[in-house]
């Protein structure tokens, strides 16, 4: 979109902004389009609102985003329907401190929310893609997710990438691993529940009182989001009902992050298999349309080939959702040794597409029409 037209629609949204939010907490609204942010897809916007960065170390700005959050909830879901009623090219909205920088344990503390949905969102969530696999993507394999965008093969990196899964599927050499696949190494259920013993005596002297009702041990097949040889560790949170789920894992958060992180240190120390520790309400943690029920996660373990990855660049992450037919191609590759995660199954896939003709004859049909634009 011009920029010139951006601009004066991002002043309109600033000064809206500034009233719902009175005060010095909020600095500034900004509205951003693909190319602005890797992380913002062809044909979509985003609106990026800065808080005033505080004094205190960065180290402590994570309980400052969650105050935030607690004492301008109201404000933030109005602004949010605003948004939605704006431009509905506007996807997400969300709050940082300062320009955010990426760590390779995310970006630093944001809270960011969709504000529209796409149609092909909720058809793929009824056709049973519904399960999450975040990935981090480099300018390599951005460039191949948004090139089938803009030939029209997908309407989103999301689809982009169930597209290219299903295009590996449909290989006479992907048959093959299927068939030297073997069954992924899951450890005896007795031996994790003396672990998932251990582990939920330590999470209730953390935790002291009775916001913790219990610590559970997963592994490859108690939930789908969980990977060959990973383990998960979700603490189960107590609350009288539904509508009591969102202020319990707010005072939860803003009082136990310390305690929080300590834990993390426990269970890495623990069992270096144990991939994420996750704060929730009921297990399984329900699944619908816009996401799972409430719930917070720390990352415990790290891989190797992860950090080898961010080092080479591969820092903008995308969340998309696979079902079935996607996970099983994931870890068909994964226990076949080409990959050592779902993340890492993903880029080759994306690697794959990138080395056939027929896309470099798109890579060449998207640089013709870039330059006709360009001509008018």
């Amino acid at each position: 979109m011009d920029r010139d037209v951006l601009d004066v629609i991002e002043r309109e949204i600033d000064q809206e902004m500034r009233a719902r939010f009175p005060g010095t907490a909020v600095r500034q609204a900004v509205l951003l389009q693909y190319g602005d942010d890797p992380e913002i897809e062809p044909g979509d916007l985003w609106v990026r609102v800065l808080l005033d960065e505080p004094d205190e170390p960065e180290d402590d700005w994570g309980p400052r985003m969650t105050a935030f959050q607690q004492a301008n909830e109201t404000a933030i879901e109005q602004f949010r329907g605003y948004l939605a009623a704006k431009l509905r090219e506007i996807m997400a909205v969300e709050y940082v401190f300062g320009n955010n920088p990426v760590t390779f344990d995310g970006d630093g503390p944001r809270c960011g929310m969709p504000v529209a949905q796409r149609l092909s969102d909720i058809s793929e969530w009824e056709h049973g893609e519904a399960t999450f696999v975040l990935v981090a993507l480099g300018p390599a394999r951005l460039e191949t997710v948004d090139t089938l965008i803009m030939a029209g093969i997908a309407a989103t990196r999301a689809e982009a990438i169930r597209w290219a899964l299903d295009r590996i599927r449909e290989q006479p050499a992907y048959q093959r691993f299927r068939e030297l696949r073997g069954d992924a190494e899951v450890m005896d259920r007795h031996v994790l529940d003396t672990i998932e013993r251990d582990i939920n005596e330590e999470a209730r002297a953390r935790f002291p009182g009775t916001a913790v009702r219990q610590a559970v041990l997963l592994q490859y097949g108690d939930d789908p989001e969980i990977g060959p040889g990973d383990l998960w560790v979700r603490v189960l949170l107590d609350a009288d009902g539904p509508q009591d789920y969102e202020p319990t894992l707010t005072a939860f958060l803003l009082a136990g992050e310390r305690a929080r992180d300590q834990f993390a240190d426990y269970l890495a120390a623990k069992l270096p298999a144990i991939r994420l520790v996750e704060y929730t309400f009921s297990n399984p943690n329900p699944v619908t349309r816009d996401g799972h029920g409430p719930r917070v996660s720390n990352l415990v373990g790290e891989r190797v080939t992860d950090i080898q990855e961010w080092e080479h660049g591969e820092t903008t992450r995308e969340l998309t959702r696979l079902g079935p037919a996607g996970l099983e191609t994931l870890d068909t590759l994964i226990m076949a040794g080409t990959a050592a995660s779902r993340a890492g199954a993903i880029r080759w896939t994306l690697d794959r597409i990138r080395e056939r003709p027929a896309y470099q004859r798109l890579r060449e049909l998207r640089r013709d029409a870039d330059e006709l634009r360009n001509e008018f």
